[in-house]
């Protein structure tokens, strides 16, 4: 028995949003891309997905070591946009040095 579905539609992978099933065409559907984002450019679709897909992972608690190489290899993208984000999302997940922590709390002598 197939397991009921919390929602109505389908999931836009670009505009992260549950649509109805009007707003996709038949191919849309299966590739979970709604009629308005097929219509953008392939490469600001691809922008979209790479953002979402990075920035999915700050619902994680700690980096795998696949969403590490994942962010480090958006790091090395020629879109400054993708690049930018992947470095932020990057940037909250690294830990400080143990120099930079003696910086932030001096000593009280």
């Amino acid at each position: 028995m197939a397991k009921k579905k919390r929602y109505r539609g389908h999931f836009c992978k670009v505009c992260r949003k549950i649509l109805a099933n009007e707003k996709f065409s038949g191919k849309g559907r299966t590739a979970h891309i709604c009629k308005k984002c097929t219509r953008k450019l392939k490469a600001r679709k691809s922008e979209e997905i790479a953002i979402a897909c990075i920035y999915s992972v700050l619902s994680h608690c700690n980096l795998s070591r696949d969403d590490r190489k994942m962010l480090e290899n958006y790091t090395h993208s020629r879109r400054e946009r993708v690049r930018s984000e992947a470095l932020t999302v990057l940037a909250t997940f690294t830990r400080p040095t143990p120099s930079e922590e003696d910086e932030d709390f001096p000593d009280a002598d």
